[in-house]
């Protein structure tokens, strides 16, 4: 199996750490967290959630900078 090399921060570590389940690797960790997720904006799973159809564009171009401006 190939192997990359990535670095985290300390906060990210600690975080991870924690995350771990016994015998899990922090490798095993990250895809379990990360299974199923996806970097499409938000507002396409918001299309089809209920209580958030009928979101104008301007409305999905807000969420997706509040969603940028979180992650930052």
């Amino acid at each position: 199996m190939a192997s990359k090399t990535i670095f985290v921060t300390l906060e990210v570590n600690n975080i991870l750490k924690k995350m771990r389940l016994p015998g899990e690797s922090f490798g095993d960790t990250i895809a379990r967290l990360c299974k199923g997720k996806s970097s499409e904006p938000l507002y396409l799973w918001a299309q089809t959630s209920d209580g958030w159809t009928g979101l104008t564009h301007e409305d999905q171009q807000l969420l997706d900078e509040t969603t940028r401006d979180v992650r930052k």
